[in-house]
């Protein structure tokens, strides 16, 4: 995956982190398949149920897949309003780490 430098992400980044998001759903915390294949950036985090527990398995996959580390402010559930918002932290911590590599 290619990244940019900063706190910004492209478009094609944003979409490989939202397909990463996706396959922990389904394959790590038994979310059903059609809400993962109806779900889209705009989606309110309270409307799927995504809980600390959810966003737990969700941030682990990103620590071990990326080498990254995340607070536990990070996996609080009443910090993020969309799925936007999950991805936009997710995006900056790996772009953030990525030009520490450099």
């Amino acid at each position: 995956m290619t990244l940019n430098s900063g706190n910004s992400s492209s478009t094609a980044d944003r979409t490989v982190i939202f397909d990463e998001v996706r396959k922990v759903l389904v394959e790590q915390c038994g979310t059903p398949d059609d809400i993962v294949v109806n779900l889209t950036e705009q989606d309110l985090m309270d409307e799927l149920g995504l809980d600390s527990i959810t966003l737990a398995y969700v941030f682990t996959y990103f620590e071990q897949k990326h080498d990254l580390t995340f607070e536990n402010d990070d996996i609080d559930p009443l910090r993020y309003q969309t799925v936007s918002e999950l991805i936009d932290v997710l995006a900056g911590r790996i772009s953030e780490a990525a030009a520490e590599a450099r």
